[in-house]
């Protein structure tokens, strides 16, 4: 009897019925998250399973030859000429071969790696599951001995805390870390990935279809159909290749469209979880479900970015991007009613390949996208450019200063020079203290800065910057389509190494020389208010926060605010706003003190700077 009410008690508790509710749940999403993983593992096993034998098939077709050569010489070892001959050949193979297997095992030892740590992820998971399933079997089995009332009452009531606490939503990204390939962004593409679209045909099999979504600066895509396309001319052609093929349908203009949010609560469904819907007055409305609160909140936001950025800074689209949206028709570029775009994947060997002809990284080529809107962008690059400023750096600078590629409209202000997309690419992977990149065209800079752009420009920069380049045996600048890693290692060795810059005998051989040198002479040319003499300073070392003891104190900065030109005809060519900004861009502080306590503005209004001089620094301090 004491039994039978102790279980009838239990039963009728709420507290612990929901305790155990929370924890068999919290158990079936670990499980759940357990499968994932090994799902993930043994695709990491297949796909090293795919490598080893793509690189295995090289070195054991040429051992098999090899073996056959070596008994053809051992029979035929009496024919001396033949074996003279033969011999060279098999030396050659026989490296060729070692090398080959080198290779093999060189590239073994990353997949050793990252299994390892992909084996260690999947045994935290595996543990974590286990530890839950044994704290949910024992609150489902009444066994409560070593449990206290405050574990049973603090167990999460819902589902979002529950996947919170085990943090069910992380897991891709915890596995993504450990996994050997990650997926190269496409060129131009703000945010891909998988979505759920819901079909609006009632008679549908299925309501909802996973699609792969891109959103780039001008609208909406999705991929959609795959097939075989045989190459033109039939089966008598020479070039009938089979290509996998994905038709690029387009959702809605950015400029068009809006995004709303679908709340589940609200809804009363739970199966509308990280739902949101697109909506167009020139196209239907689209339901989309992403795969989890990260990628909703990366869609919902990058759609907005897009349209504040079109909005604010974009060109008004042609009539023939806004006509017919979501209806495929033929490849765009061919049509002015065009609407979509075939994308081809051609099967080769070499994975690494980048072209132009639209095989980069599972990713359509940008230039294949809007031919005609960019053509006609390209033909007037200055067009709908809201600072006149802008128009006039894109002319004075029409080639990227690292590689050649023409119409840049990228910047670093702290180096004064215009880049093309993918150098100013590299230029970010540095660090804001080597480049600060911005965009002339996205971007929204104050006027001091683009002034500073257009006094310094690519080829005052590059003289200083590339000065020493013909000491440098073997390094020549990388042409506009240079690969990547070529562009990578000339930046890197440019600005970062800063291996192209020419120094002379007296300016010292220690770098503790080098910097004292340098530094005095950034002071003196902030004292002139010599544009490309402070740029070369800083480029060779000199530091901005060096303060002349013979001077009070004062930093460059301090020296160069209270420039003035020295005659009235000289004030157009006066650039001391430009020079104390090009100093604040490489690291100079307006809150410096010298040795009387006076700050830079301070220094400006006692030393009787002019008056756009002081203007320009209160506006820098918020004043």
């Amino acid at each position: 009897p004491f039994e039978f009410k102790r279980h009838k008690k239990l039963e009728k508790d709420p507290a612990l019925a929901t305790a155990e509710a929370a924890t068999n749940l919290m158990h079936n999403l670990e499980q759940i998250r357990l499968a994932q993983a090994n799902a993930e593992l043994k695709r990491f096993q297949l796909l090293r399973r795919l490598d080893s034998i793509k690189t295995r098939r090289n070195f054991e077709l040429g051992e098999s030859a090899l073996s056959s050569l070596n008994g053809i010489r051992a029979y035929f070892h009496h024919c001396s000429d033949m074996i003279d001959g033969v011999t060279p050949k098999l030396t050659r193979l026989q490296d060729k071969q070692a090398q080959s297997r080198e290779k093999h095992d060189a590239q073994q030892a990353p997949w050793e790696i990252k299994q390892r740590s992909l084996t260690n992820a999947i045994s935290e998971v595996g543990a974590k599951a286990a530890s839950i399933g044994v704290i949910a079997n024992a609150v489902s089995q009444g066994q409560l001995d070593d449990m206290d009332e405050d574990f049973i009452s603090s167990q999460p009531t819902s589902l979002e805390e529950i996947e919170s606490i085990v943090r069910f939503w992380e897991l891709p990204q915890q596995l993504n870390i450990h996994s050997l390939y990650q997926r190269k962004l496409t060129p131009g593409v703000i945010v891909e990935g998988w979505l759920y679209k819901k079909s609006t045909n009632r008679l549908a099999l299925n309501s909802w279809t996973r699609r792969w979504f891109i959103l780039d600066r001008t609208g909406v895509y999705y991929l959609k159909g795959s097939g075989q396309n045989e190459g033109k001319g039939g089966n008598n052609s020479k070039n009938n290749v089979s290509k996998d093929w994905m038709e690029r349908v387009k959702v809605c203009d950015i400029l068009l469209c809006t995004v709303r949010e679908i709340n589940c609560k609200i809804k009363g469904n739970p199966n509308v979880r990280f739902c949101f819907e697109i909506i167009s007055p020139n196209s239907k409305s689209y339901m989309l479900q992403a795969c989890g609160p990260n990628d909703y909140k990366m869609w919902v936001a990058g759609i907005r970015a897009c349209i504040e950025q079109q909005l604010t800074h974009g060109k008004i689209p042609p009539d023939n991007m806004l006509l017919g949206a979501g209806k495929p028709t033929k490849k765009f570029g061919k049509n002015d009613n065009v609407q979509t775009e075939s994308i081809f994947f051609e099967k080769d060997d070499d994975d690494d390949d980048d072209t132009d002809g639209g095989k980069s990284g599972g990713g359509s080529s940008n230039r294949g996208l809007f031919d005609d809107y960019l053509d006609d962008s390209n033909s007037s690059r200055t067009s709908g450019i809201r600072n006149p400023v802008v128009s006039q750096i894109l002319r004075a600078n029409p080639v990227c200063a690292d590689c050649g590629n023409r119409d840049p409209d990228w910047a670093s202000l702290n180096l004064g020079i215009i880049l093309c997309i993918e150098c100013s690419g590299v230029h970010r992977s540095l660090g804001v203290h080597v480049s600060k990149v911005r965009s002339l065209r996205l971007d929204t800079m104050r006027e001091f800065e683009y002034n500073l752009l257009l006094s310094m420009g690519n080829d005052k920069v590059n003289k200083i910057w590339e000065a020493g380049l013909h000491h440098q045996k073997g390094w020549t600048k990388p042409s506009g389509g240079a690969s990547r890693k070529a562009k990578e290692e000339w930046i890197k060795s440019k600005y970062l190494w800063k291996g192209f810059l020419e120094y002379r005998s007296e300016d010292g051989r220690e770098h503790v020389d080098r910097v004292a040198k340098f530094s005095s002479d950034l002071f003196e040319a902030a004292r002139r208010c010599d544009l490309s003499a402070i740029a070369e300073a800083l480029a060779k070392g000199g530091s901005v926060e060096w303060k002349n003891k013979e001077e009070g104190g004062k930093t460059a900065l301090h020296i160069c605010v209270v420039n003035r030109p020295a005659e009235d005809s000289d004030v157009d060519s006066w650039k001391g706003v430009e020079c104390a900004e090009l100093l604040i861009q490489n690291g100079a502080k307006l809150d410096a003190d010298d040795f009387d306590h006076h700050k830079v503005l301070d220094c400006a209004v006692l030393g009787n700077a002019k008056r756009e001089m002081i203007e320009y620094l209160s506006s820098k301090a918020g004043v």
